[in-house]
């Protein structure tokens, strides 16, 4: 089975290429670098510098998978909001409408919003607000109509490749680079605001299980069915570090988030094996070995 992913070098990407790489699949793909770090690749793995809009039908059908993964992230869509839905939505159909074969698309639980149901399932209403969660919704809709695919609603991804250094890291890697620093760590609000923090590792997981399996197609949650709040975060990665607290975060105004992961169970096999304090040691062991 041959599997082309596009945004290759990004955080999660760059996860999911090196453990398909190490097991001895055979992985191709691309990234124009807007996000991602080549460095983040085994230097054995076979991509290209480019966006995957340049991808060609006659390229891209040479795979029998293709792990689309490439976006704009939701704080980068604040700044450049069209430029965010021709990524994330116009471009990504125009590569789904030339791949023939099965697609696993990473999409994101921002398309629940404020859930009143937690932990919030795939079929709870859908509450978009922003050029990021509305490109990705319009993706998967797209999805549904094409057949053929696995759709994965990522909560909060975490862990090894995802850079302090880049100003679109999430907030563990912005914690934890502060902390390297020295350096006062951001509190938006009260600190009570809740999210489903999941480790890379079992996003991996997930994403190759989804690969290798049938298509489900539907919408299945990657989580932890565990919300932590943003306090205890910061005192579990800081210890005694100071924080300052600053404004509500202007990006999309979430109070909770906590996903219902019974489908990943039962349609993948799928279940998160790492807890929030046993992720944040390897996470906190890895920036300070790469640092």
């Amino acid at each position: 089975m041959k599997i082309f992913i596009s945004g290759i070098c990004g955080f999660i990407a760059s996860n999911v290429a090196n453990r398909m790489y190490e097991e001895g699949f055979d992985i191709f793909g691309c990234d124009n670098l807007k996000f991602g770090y080549k460095e983040n690749l085994n230097p054995g793995i076979r991509w290209e510098e480019r966006s995957f809009n340049t991808i060609s039908e006659g390229e891209i059908n040479k795979y029998d998978v293709l792990l689309h993964m490439a976006c704009d992230n939701i704080i980068y869509a604040q700044e450049s909001p069209v430029e965010t839905f021709k990524t994330n939505a116009l471009d990504s159909i125009k590569l789904i409408e030339a791949f023939k074969g099965k697609i696993v698309y990473t999409s994101t639980s921002s398309v629940y919003g404020n859930a009143v149901q937690i932990p919030t399932p795939e079929d709870a209403e859908l509450k978009v607000s922003n050029a990021y969660d509305q490109s990705k919704l319009i993706t998967e809709r797209y999805l549904k109509l094409r057949g053929n695919y696995t759709t994965l609603r990522l909560s909060n991804v975490y862990g090894k490749n995802q850079r302090p250094e880049n100003p679109y890291a999430g907030v563990i890697g912005k914690f934890i680079g502060n902390i390297i620093k020295d350096e006062p760590y951001k509190i938006y609000g009260d600190g009570c605001s809740t999210r489903d923090y999941t480790h890379v590792d079992d996003v991996v997981e997930a994403i190759i299980l989804a690969c290798f399996q049938d298509a489900k197609n539907t919408e299945i949650n990657i989580g932890t069915g565990v919300e932590t709040s943003i306090l205890k975060l910061a005192s579990m990665v800081s210890g005694v570090g100071t924080a300052v607290y600053v404004d509500n975060r202007k990006i999309d105004g979430i109070r909770r988030r906590c996903l219902d992961i019974r489908r990943a169970k039962e349609l993948l096999g799928w279940q998160p094996n790492y807890s929030i304090q046993e992720g944040l040691r390897e996470t906190i062991k890895w920036n300070l070995e790469n640092k």
